[in-house]
């Protein structure tokens, strides 16, 4: 394919967006509150384990703390959907 071919193909950007872009603090918030979650969980695995006198679950630690971060995460996603919906329309 020949670069003029390719710019028949390129999509081009319009200066006026239908889509509204929304302001940055919603992501912002959702993120944060997202991080403190996840070590949350993290820090209640470890403190569970110490409190209790055991020796440190290492594997079970970075399970929980990993399946905290995936469900964090779709639930962050489903409510920036309900706040912002305009921002995934294609």
């Amino acid at each position: 394919m020949s670069t003029e071919q390719a710019e028949l193909y390129r999509a081009k950007r319009s200066s006026h967006s239908s889509v509204v872009r929304a302001d940055a603090s919603l992501r912002v918030v959702l993120w944060a509150i997202w991080a403190a979650a996840v070590a949350g969980t993290a820090a209640w695995r470890w403190y569970s384990d110490t409190a209790a006198g055991q020796p440190l679950n290492t594997l079970g630690l970075v399970i929980y703390t990993i399946l905290a971060g995936v469900v964090g995460l779709l639930v962050l996603t489903l409510v920036e959907q309900w706040f912002d919906p305009n921002r995934f329309v294609d």
